[in-house]
């Protein structure tokens, strides 16, 4: 099936946050806030955030099958930004969604001059480090006690990609 990767506008809030709650609740190691604190989000803040053209989201056809997002650094460091969050439903995984997820995201940080894109990720995801690292992106550290999981502390890696080590 094809897949549209398009730029989410406040239209698109609630399909954005659905996605989200989603894969908060299959997958909350990949994801920073709790369902709990994806729920007292307001549509409204969703929706603000929307607007600066900074989030996508998949389809194929009608139907959402996932999201990305750049969050920009500002002042001195605006040459980088923060890939997150990254989500593609289950039944949609392995059908290139996350590439063209991250391609569009990257073609973004071109755009804005974004030169060095960076991502935290769960050291123990490994499907998304080799998506990742296919792309170019090379490991350049270890944030322990990242995030408080179900059992305990959990590790993610940091990773960038520079123009030495992107993929073409």
């Amino acid at each position: 099936m094809t897949t549209e990767v398009r730029i989410a506008s406040p239209a698109d809030a609630e399909i954005w946050r659905a996605l989200r709650r989603d894969g908060i609740a299959r997958f909350p190691s990949a994801f920073i806030p709790s369902l709990a604190e994806h729920d007292a989000i307001p549509l409204a803040q969703d929706a603000d955030r929307l607007a600066q053209g900074d989030r996508f989201l998949a389809f194929q056809g009608k139907r959402p099958v996932g999201l990305i997002g750049m969050n920009r650094h500002a002042g001195r460091s605006s040459h980088r930004g923060e890939i997150g969050p990254l989500y593609v439903i289950p039944d949609a995984q392995g059908t290139g969604v996350a590439q063209q997820l991250l391609r569009a995201v990257l073609e973004y940080a071109d755009r804005v001059g974004i030169w060095q894109p960076e991502l935290y990720v769960n050291e123990e995801n490994r499907r998304a480090i080799a998506i990742y690292e296919k792309h170019g992106f090379v490991r350049v550290g270890r944030v322990p006690n990242a995030i408080m999981g179900a059992n305990g502390p959990e590790h993610d890696l940091m990773m960038i990609l520079t123009s030495a080590s992107r993929a073409t």
